[in-house]
């Protein structure tokens, strides 16, 4: 009886609320694509963070050390992790950020300009990784 609406709203809801079969494909390849990119980068950051001599190396695969030992290791303040999840101070965070992987990107001698190239998909993985093995 619940389907008998006199507007059919709960029918229009229903009909819209299924998922087809290739969703659920392209979800899961999406999903395993991301996985294996976390791995592929949280393994590169370790390598940098190792060749840097940080003590604490394994924090590059936990989702927000990452950030912390990143500025610490590119001296910068780490406390400015906090700052960006604090709105508009997370813009100044974020600039401290860039700064202090530019700073770890000199100290593995490369050049700081192939940061800007870390912006295409798919090259991002071949610069940090020409940065953990290079």
């Amino acid at each position: 009886m619940l389907l008998l609406t006199d507007n059919g709203s709960l029918t229009y809801f229903l009909a819209q609320s299924g998922q087809s079969a290739g969703d659920a494909v392209g979800g899961t390849i999406g999903l395993i694509f991301g996985i294996i990119g976390y791995v592929f980068g949280s393994y590169c950051f370790y390598q940098i963070y190792q060749k840097l001599g940080e003590a604490n190396a394994w924090f590059a695969w936990v989702p927000i050390l990452n950030t912390w030992i990143m500025l610490k290791a590119g001296n910068q303040s780490p406390w400015w992790t906090i700052g960006l999840f604090i709105p508009l101070i997370n813009f100044v965070a974020l600039i401290f950020l860039i700064m202090a992987f530019v700073n770890i990107v000199n100290r593995l001698g490369k050049n700081p300009w192939l940061i800007l190239l870390m912006i295409i998909p798919l090259v991002n993985f071949v610069i940090l990784y020409n940065f953990a093995f290079g």
